[in-house]
């Protein structure tokens, strides 16, 4: 399955709030980092025009946000866009 057929991918940037900070599309933030896999929840950062946004994505269990950690640590520097297009085990 691709990370795009996921339910509710891609998920939307948080963080901070910071009204001069422009939030970005899915096709603008660059995957950074991997932060944590915690039951069903995966979160990792991306980066868009020099400022970090955190995306928290869950999933149906465990196994697959563990599956999709391992997939994001494997592809970063891609856009939560290019991300959509990889395969996930779920």
């Amino acid at each position: 399955m691709k990370i795009k057929d996921l339910p509710n991918w891609p998920p939307e940037p948080g963080g901070p709030f910071n009204a001069s900070y422009k939030s970005p599309t899915s096709d603008q933030a660059v995957l950074k980092e991997l932060v944590r896999v915690q039951d069903n929840s995966v979160t990792f950062t991306a980066t868009f025009e020099a400022k970090q946004f955190t995306y928290d994505f869950e999933v149906a269990n465990s196994r697959v946000a563990k599956n999709l950690a391992e997939v994001l640590a494997r592809n970063i520097g891609k856009t939560v866009t290019q991300l959509g297009a990889v395969e996930v085990d779920a």
